[in-house]
């Protein structure tokens, strides 16, 4: 790696906006079964609302989502005693209950045998059939008029589920069918396409010319136009019905769903069926998207995450939702051992502390999620949640604006031009897995602050304030995005980093002298070179497994970007606000981006420092502390 004298480097503005949120966070708690008495507990501990599901099918293992029965018991024949039943059995523990409603909308048992699918299994096959969109509505509209009619005002906001474990994504990989190929015909003519009139065969979706990772544009446009398709369909279904509850419900009530997993742990991208997510977005008719924490950073000293592009959701005024459901030290499930992230009382205590003070900072709802019972009472987690909730509303409305230096930028449209599951490398890598998640949980434990967002967002967002913008997955550089990357993105100061093949398709072909363009080295150059381009820093990694921790730590140093910690902890910072987790403690001296007044640690209300822009900070082991800059 070449060294480049740092006073090449000039400080961007440090001012970007906050986006203007169109609603308020909120904080719930959620569980699959009634839970009666840890309901009452949470209200009891300020948190008062309370999200449950109204399920007509099976959950992934088998067994019913809740312990109420269905409701949906044919086309238009409903029974509403179960929903009753549940909300009047939470209301008789806590009567001052708000609720989050949890619509299930996937094919119960009588609907999938008449279409002999399951929209649990081929969500993307079932969005296809015209009739289920027109029942499904149906019963949409008739369960929100039920709720809305008995409980006025009770519940703030609604989820539309669907899709395996009713997250709208499905893990087939180039199935075809009638009523897909139909759909498949009709998408590609009212879009001028000329293709077969057939979904491409999974054995053909399977291949690539480009070192079976990446399809040509020129001769295998087919297939990503197929994955563009099949993502769409998916989110077109989402906001179908979301349009439809949008009708029932007008402003007040906000409607979301688990929805735009882009950076998630799986052999799966394209066919997951969330890469349309910006479309979902933008729309008028949707308000929040729900992600589980990324399960690929939650044991301790590790910096958690969501799956979610949370900067196109904020971009559009849009919030993400925040799912906690991370397994206590005592869970006893027999599957345990399928997720032994934290292994201590005192894992469990900071790490419940880690995932809310990450929502709060990032200006985020979240609900901790009690899916199998008793993940929360242990020795005083519900006194850190209760402390958790408390400084949420004494601070509801401060959303305040990023302090990351940091931008990773994530790229669906050079996603649909790669095979699905991901293609090998001939030199024996994925290029893709580390492309979003992977290379996102390094920057959690470097001690600096980082945003994510997708590349149709630079354009629209200030990007003064970044030191240092990844584009490790920007493999399709049409001459649009080279205008906002020669314009917005490579400017003075600044280091952009790419891996594999940056700009290898135009779009229309591919060409791998085009890489040298961006990465100012040739395709395939070993080991992470930096190159000087006019007044920027290009990092180019073909193996984004190069990029390790204590590489990257090194490249943002000389990018200039702000560490928080001088250890590699996570830290999670906006401008008002920033936490800090660590797996041992100790005193840790703590880097401010300006000089404070006074900074004071929330969850225990203490002064730690005054008129600085350092301090040091006595960690426990583990432990997660939580400040305000004032």
């Amino acid at each position: 790696m070449k060294v480049l004298c740092s006073a090449f480097l000039v400080a961007g503005a440090m001012s970007l906006c906050a986006s203007t949120y169109t609603h308020p966070q909120f904080v719930a708690y959620r569980s699959f079964q009634p839970e009666l008495a840890e309901t009452a507990e949470f209200a009891k501990m300020g948190i008062p609302l309370r999200a449950f599901g109204v399920c007509n099918t099976d959950s992934k293992l088998g067994v019913p989502y809740t312990s109420y029965p269905p409701v949906w018991l044919g086309r238009g024949k409903y029974d509403w005693k179960p929903l009753e039943a549940q909300v009047d059995d939470f209301l008789k523990v806590s009567p001052d209950a708000q609720f989050i409603c949890m619509v299930d909308l996937n094919t119960p048992r009588w609907l999938a045998r008449d279409y002999l699918f399951d929209s649990f299994d081929t969500i993307s096959h079932v969005a296809a059939i015209d009739d289920w969109r027109a029942v499904t509505k149906d019963y949409l509209r008739a369960f929100l008029d039920h709720v809305e009619g008995r409980y006025p005002g009770r519940v703030r906001a609604y989820v539309l589920m669907a899709g395996n474990t009713t997250e709208w994504f499905e893990e087939e990989a180039g199935r075809s069918s009638r009523v897909k190929n139909a759909a498949w015909r009709k998408w590609c003519a009212e879009r001028g396409l000329k293709h077969a009139p057939h979904v491409p065969a999974e054995t053909d979706l399977a291949v690539a010319s480009f070192e079976n990772v990446m399809y040509d544009p020129a001769t295998e446009s087919e297939k990503i136009d197929y994955w563009k398709f099949h993502n769409w369909i998916v989110a077109d279904a989402l906001l179908d019905c979301a349009h439809t509850a949008r009708e029932r419900l007008g402003k007040e009530r906000e409607i979301g769903a688990f929805f735009g997993y882009y950076n998630i742990c799986n052999k799966h991208l394209s066919a997951f069926c969330h890469l349309d997510y910006e479309r979902v977005a933008a729309s008028p008719d949707f308000d929040f998207a729900i992600s589980p924490s990324t399960y690929t950073d939650r044991p301790i000293g590790f910096g958690t995450g969501t799956m979610t592009v949370e900067g196109t959701f904020r971009r559009h005024g849009k919030r993400f939702l925040h799912e906690i459901d991370c397994w206590p030290h005592s869970l006893t499930a027999p599957w345990r051992f399928w997720r032994p992230y934290w292994k201590t009382l005192g894992d469990t205590q900071a790490g419940n502390v880690r995932e809310g003070a990450f929502a709060f900072v990032r200006n985020a709802s979240w609900w901790w999620f009690d899916m199998y019972g008793n993940m929360y009472k242990d020795e005083g987690v519900h006194a850190r949640i209760a402390k958790l909730a408390e400084i949420q509303k004494r601070y509801a409305g401060v959303d305040a604006p990023s302090a990351a230096d940091v931008l990773l930028v994530c790229d669906p449209q050079s996603a649909y031009t790669m095979i699905d599951p991901w293609g090998t490398c001939p030199d024996g890598f994925k290029p893709a897995l580390g492309c979003g998640e992977e290379l996102r949980n390094r920057f959690n434990g470097l001690g600096v602050a980082y945003d994510v967002c997708s590349f149709n967002d630079l354009d629209a967002i200030n990007l003064d304030r970044y030191r240092m913008i990844l584009l490790p997955a920007t493999w399709e550089i049409t001459p649009e995005k080279a205008k906002v990357l020669q314009e917005k993105v490579c400017q003075k100061g600044r280091m952009v980093v790419w891996t594999y093949a940056p700009g290898v398709s135009d779009g229309k072909t591919l060409d791998a002298a085009r890489v040298r363009t961006w990465a100012g080295v040739p395709f395939k150059t070993k080991d992470v070179t930096m190159t000087v381009q006019k007044d920027w820093l290009s990092i180019y990694a073909y193996d984004y497994r190069n990029l390790t921790t204590d590489k990257l730590r090194v490249l943002a140093r000389t990018a200039g970007v702000h560490f928080w910690t001088e250890e590699p902890v996570p830290v999670v910072a906006n401008e008002r606000f920033f936490s800090v987790h660590v797996k041992e403690g100790g005193a840790k001296t703590l880097h401010l981006p300006r000089r404070c007044a006074k900074v004071v640690e929330l969850m225990t209300d203490r002064v730690v420092a005054e008129n600085t822009d350092e301090f040091t900070y006595d960690f426990a082991s583990p432990d997660t502390a939580l400040f305000e800059m004032k």
